[in-house]
């Protein structure tokens, strides 16, 4: 498979693989001015990774998750942006409503 391709079946997977630890790519890019080229990297890196099938699996299989695959190679940048994720959905839970 040319790398081409691999980027195009990469589109799909590493978003929905975020999805399952709560994180928002289209959010976090709103929010985020480095956010876009974040998530550039990230696409890269995935698209660079040998174990596609292995996540597109893992991916069908679960639907919630608290981590990424082991083998993912955004598994750093997905655990900082689902805590991040997680720290902004606590702060917004906490503020009083006016």
């Amino acid at each position: 498979m040319s790398f081409f391709d691999r980027l195009v079946r990469t589109v799909d997977l590493m978003p929905r693989l975020a999805q399952r630890l709560g994180i928002n790519w289209q959010n976090r890019i709103d929010r985020d001015p480095y956010g876009a080229a974040e998530y550039r990297d990230a696409l890269m890196r995935c698209a660079q990774c040998s174990n596609d099938g292995a996540c597109r699996r893992w991916i069908e299989q679960v639907h919630t998750a608290d981590a990424p695959p082991d083998y993912c190679a955004n598994h750093a940048l997905l655990l900082r942006l689902r805590d991040e994720t997680r720290a902004e959905a606590a702060k917004t839970t906490a503020e009083p409503q006016d």
